[in-house]
């Protein structure tokens, strides 16, 4: 796309937020206020080029609004609720004269309504018209909205800037527009390491995060003919681990890991009157293991949403999510009584039973997700689940001998409704029936053998989303726990895709330090390349949870001193990451 422009200066705009307590009641109505506009004294923030948060003036962004609307009604090539012509354009997202007000859409494929909001990702691929709508792509959902409440963008005609990836020292970043008419960025946040397939400083679109390009148009011409042939990884698609992790998984982080983080973003701002984060590790950990919450996640969406326990509400309210009280603080809205009570009915409500069971129209997978599935599909915030996944890559690359990346094997259901079965048959009872989304994500257990389907006996034993109760005959809808033992089920191999996901970073490992006709240093699983999968498979050797032998052991010695040791796992990870080379 000639147009189509990327510029390298960075200005500060807002990024963060979602809509959170603004739009589902406290009590867990399953109700949502599809469209529902923002609280007056919601806090815009955003991350700058240096991964800190800053809080946005919104009068000065809707002031910015405003001139740009008045600019554009004498720019040629804009279509603001009309059709015509254009063939390679951009949806334009802000639109809106208040920061506070929601775009409505529907999801082309299911039919739900969703809603999206233009001051924190303004770009979207236009896909052309439907049903006297503008069609468009953006993270990850594929929409129809009315030609009125957006402005369809001529790329031929104008000069547009919209959001990019570029990878920066083997790492994955996404750089967000807040405006298609600024130079200027508003964020750029890690979404993972950089992939085989991908190079240092070279810009990449995409507006699923899965498949990237260098050409806009080839984009735009595989979306609307529903492939991904002319992509860089066409049969390779990226999935931002921490982004699509199951919140039915545990880190391997500690409190203690967390709280170093923190102390370490903060810096002097890191004592208990200067954060409510302050200390607070043991319950992200706590909660974890008592309801189903993944620590990681928790601990990035309260970062995400608080300012690092900085923000108002937040200091005020002990509120670092951004969400109404509920039962365990019935008197004080918007409020708790301490900084933990928070996190923990993040846990054993947002994520324990509103996000995760079928009881709930919120229910769109158990992980951060997108617009298309997931808990990110209800927010405001188009890379709300992208921006709280930073904040777990920054703790993971700052902490640096451990990671969770590759721990779990993920697999992905398409669109339409699936069952899951109590037993690896197609007459065991039913547990529940998933919604229609696409991409949503579960965590493989193991592989087992039941009823032939389409030609096949295999059945995925998965860790459900929902909570089972004791004896996993029904949902538990108590609150009280989320039991890992118990809550599994079984869905046959044939309406799930298998993979483990975001996990082939870096280049392949030097090929003439070969040990013998099969394995190479570092690469310890033998699949041709070095990657993050190969530093997991160190770290649990060294952790004693699944010890090494043979070939993979001595491909694992990355120094030949005779052991495998956190020298081994450092060598491996600085590889990936670009800062030496394992020769």
């Amino acid at each position: 796309m000639k147009k189509v422009l990327v510029a390298f200066m960075c200005v500060f705009a807002l990024v963060i937020g979602c809509v959170w307590g603004n739009t589902m009641m406290a009590n867990g109505d399953s109700s949502i206020a599809v469209g529902a506009t923002l609280s007056e004294d919601h806090v815009f923030t955003g991350i700058d080029e240096h991964g800190q948060i800053f809080i946005m003036d919104r009068e000065e962004m809707e002031a910015q609004t405003a001139q740009e609307q008045k600019e554009s009604k004498s720019m040629e090539g804009i279509s603001v609720g009309g059709v015509n012509d254009i063939q390679y354009g951009i949806v334009n997202f802000r639109t809106k004269s208040s920061a506070t007000q929601n775009t409505s859409y529907v999801d082309a494929y299911t039919g739900e309504s969703g809603y999206t909001n233009g001051y924190y990702g303004a770009d979207a691929a236009f896909l052309g018209y439907e049903n006297g709508k503008v069609k468009f792509m953006l993270a990850g959902v594929v929409g129809l909205v009315n030609g009125s409440d957006v402005q369809v963008l001529d790329g031929e005609a104008g000069d547009w800037y919209v959001s990019f990836y570029r990878c920066e020292q083997g790492v994955l970043k996404h750089y967000i527009r807040t405006s298609v008419y600024s130079t200027g960025y508003s964020s750029a946040y890690t979404v993972g390491e950089i992939q085989p397939y991908m190079k240092n400083n070279v810009v990449y679109f995409s507006y699923d995060g899965h498949y990237f390009y260098t050409d806009y148009n080839k984009m735009l011409d595989d979306y609307r003919a529903e492939t991904r042939k002319n992509s860089i990884n066409p049969d390779d698609p990226y999935y931002n681990y921490y982004q699509f992790v199951s919140n039915r998984s545990k880190t391997t982080f500690t409190a203690q890991d967390i709280n170093n983080y923190v102390k370490y973003y903060l810096g002097s701002k890191y004592t208990s009157s200067g954060t409510k984060m302050y200390e607070l590790g043991k319950y992200y950990i706590q909660y974890q293991n008592e309801y189903g919450a993944n620590a990681l996640s928790v601990f990035g969406v309260s970062a995400n949403e608080s300012a690092f326990g900085t923000s108002s509400i937040a200091q005020t309210k002990n509120n670092l999510f951004g969400h109404n009280a509920v039962d365990s603080d019935p008197g004080l809205a918007n409020g708790y009584s301490s900084p933990q009570n928070s996190i923990k009915d993040h846990a054993k409500y947002y994520v324990n039973l509103w996000y995760s069971t079928p009881k709930y129209s919120t229910y769109h997978g158990s992980f951060l997700g997108d617009k298309a599935s997931g808990m990110s599909s209800y927010a405001s915030d188009p890379y709300w689940g992208e921006k709280a996944a930073h904040w777990a890559w920054s703790l993971d690359f700052y902490t640096k001998d451990k990671t969770d990346v590759g721990n779990e094997t993920l697999v992905f259901k398409d669109y339409g409704a699936v069952n899951v079965r109590k037993e690896p048959s197609t007459t065991s009872t039913v547990l529940y029936t998933t919604p229609a989304s696409g991409n949503m994500s579960f965590i493989l257990l193991e592989e087992v053998k039941g009823t032939t389907v389409s030609g096949s006996n295999v059945w995925y034993k998965i860790q459900l989303d929902t909570p089972l109760n004791s004896s996993r005959t029904a949902i538990d809808y108590s609150g009280d726990g989320y039991d890992f033992e118990k809550s599994y089920g079984y869905i046959h191999s044939s309406l799930l895709s298998k993979g483990v996901v975001g996990t082939d970073s870096g280049d392949s490992g030097d090929k003439d330090d070969v040990i013998d006709d099969d394995y190479n240093k570092g690469d310890v699983n033998n699949d041709g390349k070095i990657s993050s999968m190969d530093y997991v498979l160190v770290k649990n050797h060294i952790l004693n949870i699944k010890k090494l032998s043979g070939k993979e052991a001595t491909a694992a010695d990355v120094n030949s001193d005779g052991k495998i040791s956190s020298m081994d796992y450092v060598l491996i990870k600085n590889h990936i990451l670009g800062i030496s080379t394992i020769k």
